[in-house]
């Protein structure tokens, strides 16, 4: 399936990431990976139909991901916030 690799400032708050991430969910379609490249968070998008709940970035300090109760798990990435490495999950709430 066809995908768009988009890119963000790792500069931002996480919020501002999700956001950019959300937003873009809502014109390409649902959210594939996570990753940076230099100064930048790095995001890919599956080509195809936006997604109900849009996908929810979470900052998680343990070797994975934490489970989270109604949400599927979609990917995570070594990210960058406000600057700073971060690993970053992506959920999206179950309907």
């Amino acid at each position: 399936m066809p995908s768009k690799k988009l890119g963000t400032p790792g500069s931002q708050p996480l919020a501002v990431f999700e956001t950019v991430v959300q937003q873009k969910e809502g014109i390409f379609g649902p959210l594939k990976s996570l990753g940076k490249y230099g100064k930048n968070n790095t995001f890919e998008l599956e080509i195809g139909p936006s997604p109900n709940n849009r996908a929810e970035l979470e900052e998680y300090a343990s070797e994975e991901p934490p489970k989270k109760e109604g949400y599927t798990f979609i990917c995570k990435g070594d990210c960058l916030v406000n600057s700073l490495d971060a690993k970053v999950a992506a959920y999206r709430k179950i309907e």
